[in-house]
């Protein structure tokens, strides 16, 4: 697996987005995506270290990630790597205590490849996104 972002939960992008990019030298910024499948809008920063930030915010009030927000608590949400081998690894990961938060979906962001979140033994979570 090869690490690709850090998600960051946050209640408007446009103004985090703004506030992120006063604050760390960001070089490159993708279009807004709307995912209805997983109720977010997503948008992703790319600073000059070539780390990706992802945004996220709901999309409406039935969005899983609304409950963050409300208790203003895992808003660095994940930590998020690309599969070569996406089945495999989603197994592996269970076979070695990390359980999944959801199901196996498609995600806009992402071509409308796979991606699945875990929680980890370690106490954080961990997005697989099919490459």
């Amino acid at each position: 697996m090869k690490f690709h972002h850090f998600g960051i939960i946050v209640s408007d992008i446009k103004r985090a987005s703004k506030n992120l990019e006063a604050i760390i030298p960001i070089k490159k910024k993708t279009k807004l995506f709307i995912d209805k499948n997983w109720k977010v809008k997503v948008i992703f920063l790319k600073d000059n270290s070539n780390i990706n930030y992802e945004l996220i915010e709901p999309l409406g009030k039935d969005s899983p990630v609304n409950n963050a927000l409300k208790k203003n608590v895992n808003i660095l949400n994940h930590i998020a790597y690309e599969s070569m081998n996406f089945e495999k690894d989603c197994k592996i990961l269970t076979q070695k205590g990390s359980r999944p938060l959801t199901k196996a979906m498609k995600a806009v962001a992402f071509k409308n490849k796979k991606v699945i979140f875990f929680y980890t033994k370690e106490n954080f979570i961990l997005e697989i996104i099919e490459k």
